[in-house]
């Protein structure tokens, strides 16, 4: 029935960054990789000069240098050097003395700025919360404490770049020197309902994960980062997976673009036959590599389902990021206000509708993204998983009181607005914007999903390391690749 297609050795069912990253060092060892690509999916939004990008958590739009040295490192490409024309206007216009903004948090009562300083940010902090700077300093203090802690033992542990614990399973259980377990909602119980949501909403801005009890260990892994202040804002993370592509293709690595994956079946000799959904081809792959949301795979695997349901009672997606785009020009964006921004409006409603923000605006005077004198503002809101059938006008209407909230006389400064996106692309396979929550505790140093899931099955995706954001990511891919390599060898 099926006009057979050649075989690989391994198939890349997405084309996210983490399979990107895996297909690429496995293509450049001369192995044949090909990646399947969704042919309707757009990362991005092009319109009247402007560029959007919608994102799933802040550290898509400033990455730790060392997580640039490592992907150039691993994949010998010297491409990946950070600083864009963009991030040395902003740094330009914004001034060196008072130091760099990762982002900004908009609580009803508070506005405070995330400084790469840690002095500087302290200054907000005690600022924002004065009655409670005794308890904010000891908090602060033990994550200083724990952050150490986690150094060395990142250093004595592990050669990777990344806060993962890869020792056996008996070193791990002989340590004396164990991270702390307690999570963030005990230590936090006696603040005030303000600086609890300071602190979690900074933790979920890093990650992909919705949570009110995040580790100690890993908040303060966070909120701490020993590279904190030498961030890489505004990089082209599209341009960077343009560039990977690339370099696939150069490396001998094949591109296919499909509608979507209908059938994996497993040979047990010749590994996985894939078919394609209103599509004759089949392909053929010893290894499989899953690179999309994983509940998008539910009704794709057979046998190999079962291990999937385990890890998707695991982890769920809470809420999808719905995008939402707006042109506008330079001068109505209010003196203080951040590139990079979270805000909730009304503490006594959910966080989805509009009532909790994630907002991304184009530096200033970045002409690649936005024309001269304007700004491309990306709105990022809340929307249950399970119940959402697109921006309603109900949605539309919470979102745009929330935002002339935080930019009042707005609306004589849009160039453009953009609601219907969101409803074309979040139904697609590939699309990778979610919050997600976890049932259990989290072993954060551990990953939650697998990177292996069977026997020659593989998952790269935000479900492996949530809570590391675009660094999990990176780390999947990297994973996936030297695991499999070690099979080849």
């Amino acid at each position: 029935m099926y006009r057979q297609a050649n075989d690989y050795e391994v198939i890349v069912l997405g084309s996210g960054l983490g399979g990107l990253i895996a297909g690429t060092l496995l293509a450049k060892k001369r192995h044949s990789v090909l990646l399947l690509k969704e042919k309707a999916y757009q990362t991005s939004y092009h319109r009247d000069g402007y560029q959007f990008s919608p994102f799933s958590n802040f550290s898509e739009k400033r990455l730790r240098p060392s997580l640039l040295r490592g992907i150039s490192r691993e994949l010998g490409l010297s491409f990946l050097n950070g600083n864009s024309e963009g991030d040395a206007l902003a740094e330009k216009d914004s001034g060196k003395k008072r130091g760099k903004v990762p982002f900004q948090v908009i609580l009803p009562k508070s506005r405070i700025d995330l400084f790469d300083d840690p002095s500087l940010s302290r200054m907000e902090w005690k600022r924002e919360f004065p009655t409670e700077i005794p308890q904010a300093e000891a908090f602060y203090d033990e994550l200083g404490l724990i952050q150490g802690l986690l150094k060395t033992r990142n250093q004595q542990e592990t050669s990777s770049f990344f806060p993962v614990d890869r020792r056996p399973f008996l070193r791990k259980w002989l340590s004396f020197s164990s991270l702390p377990n307690d999570r963030t909602d005990e230590r936090l119980s006696s603040f005030s309902w303000e600086f609890k949501k300071f602190i979690q909403f900074q933790l979920i801005s890093w990650g992909n994960l919705f949570s009110d009890s995040f580790p100690v260990a890993l908040a303060a892994y966070l909120l701490l980062h020993k590279e904190r202040g030498n961030w890489v804002s505004s990089m082209d993370l599209e341009g960077v997976e343009r560039e990977l592509l690339d370099c696939f293709v150069q490396s001998g690595g094949e591109i296919e673009e499909i509608e979507r994956a209908e059938r994996a079946e497993k040979r047990w000799r010749k590994g996985f036959t894939l078919t394609l959904e209103g599509d004759r081809r089949a392909f053929q792959g010893k290894y499989l590599i899953l690179n999309a949301p994983l509940h998008s795979f539910r009704d794709l695997l057979r046998k190999e389902g079962t291990s999937l349901s385990r890890w998707l009672e695991t982890i769920h997606p809470r809420y999808f990021l719905v995008p939402c785009f707006f042109g506008i020009r330079e001068k109505v964006v209010p003196v203080g206000m951040r590139d990079l921004l979270v805000s909730i409006l009304d503490p006594e409603k959910p966080y989805e509708e509009g009532n909790v923000l994630f907002l991304s605006l184009s530096p200033r005077g970045n002409e690649r993204m936005a024309p001269e004198g304007c700004r491309a503002l990306t709105v990022q809101s809340l929307a249950p998983f399970r119940s959402w059938n697109g921006v309603s006008s109900a949605h539309r209407e919470s979102l745009m009181n929330h935002l002339t909230h935080l930019i009042p006389f707005l609306e004589p400064y849009l160039d453009l607005s953009e609601f219907e996106w969101a409803g074309q692309q979040t139904g697609h396979w590939s699309y990778p914007h979610y919050l997600y929550e976890i049932n259990g505790p989290l072993r954060w140093r551990e990953g939650v999903v697998p990177t292996r899931l069977s026997r020659n099955l593989y998952f790269i995706g935000k479900e492996n390391f949530p809570h590391l954001g675009l660094e999990g990511e990176v780390l999947g891919g990297l994973m996936v690749a030297q695991q499999m390599l070690k099979k080849f060898s």
